[in-house]
């Protein structure tokens, strides 16, 4: 069966996009069929794949706005094959314009579940990299999906920051737009190695999820590798395949696999 996994985070710059990129390079490295779904109008991920928000066409935008004008869509039309052997549904900067439209449209926080429905079955994974905010695009996100990935800084406030994507998940399955949906992990990244801070937020968090919430073993670090493979195109996984990072990403593609 396919596996929806939202990668969601109302904070910003805590590692959604690089963790949806090399989970989806170590996943596919795995022999699975993967789809990356890019829904940040900012097109972070569509860029880290190797793909020009500006220039690629069509993207999820027109399938998102072929279906809130109620016009037909086409998505597999825009999906297209990495060569890092995952799949991607790029984004571009007028997808922000369609959280606007979603606001009017019938069933709105369904769209996106209505769309994906016809191509996940094609898919072992799909992996969803939210914008960084609780607005429709996200709420269709944690509709869509059977679970959230949340990735949290190794810093001190950042245990406190996962309680609002938290509170959003037991919102959407109160209210029934998603009942099932599940929380996968939270995924400790961008550690300072040096530092005992990395450990102290580790046990807070521990502390105050570990009970109810799976926490990764693995910890991504902190390293300039990764903004190096965004520059280039591709994922730590295929940039520097033996680099402690991507490492990390094979290892936590093994631990979603145990689950």
């Amino acid at each position: 069966m396919t596996r929806t996994i939202a990668i969601a985070m109302q904070k910003g710059g805590v590692g959604k996009t690089t963790t949806t990129v090399n989970l989806a390079a170590a996943l596919a490295e795995m022999g699975r069929r993967v789809l990356a779904v890019d829904l940040d109008p900012q097109g972070n991920l569509t860029q880290h794949a190797g793909l020009d928000p500006d220039r690629v066409s069509p993207t999820i935008y027109d399938a998102l706005r072929a279906e809130v004008d109620g016009g037909t869509s086409d998505l597999p039309a825009a999906i297209y094959r990495t060569a890092e052997g995952f799949d991607l549904l790029p984004s571009q900067p007028e997808l922000s314009l369609v959280e606007v439209a979603l606001i009017n449209s019938l069933s709105r926080e369904r769209v996106l579940a209505g769309l994906l429905g016809d191509v996940t079955p094609a898919y072992d994974y799909v992996l969803i990299d939210c914008n960084p905010s609780l607005g429709l695009l996200v709420i269709n996100a944690l509709t869509a999906a059977d679970s959230v990935l949340i990735p949290i800084q190794t810093e001190y406030l950042a245990a406190r920051g996962a309680l609002m994507i938290l509170s959003t998940i037991e919102t959407i399955r109160r209210k029934r737009l998603n009942p099932h949906l599940t929380v996968e992990g939270i995924l400790l990244t961008m550690a300072d190695a040096r530092a005992t801070l990395t450990r102290d937020v580790q046990e807070a968090v521990q502390q105050q999820y570990g009970r109810d919430i799976r926490i990764f073993t693995t910890v991504v670090r902190r390293s300039v590798r990764f903004a190096e493979s965004a520059a280039a195109g591709q994922s730590l996984v295929a940039y520097d395949s033996r680099s402690a990072g991507a490492n990390a990403y094979r290892a936590i593609a093994k631990e979603l696999e145990k689950n």
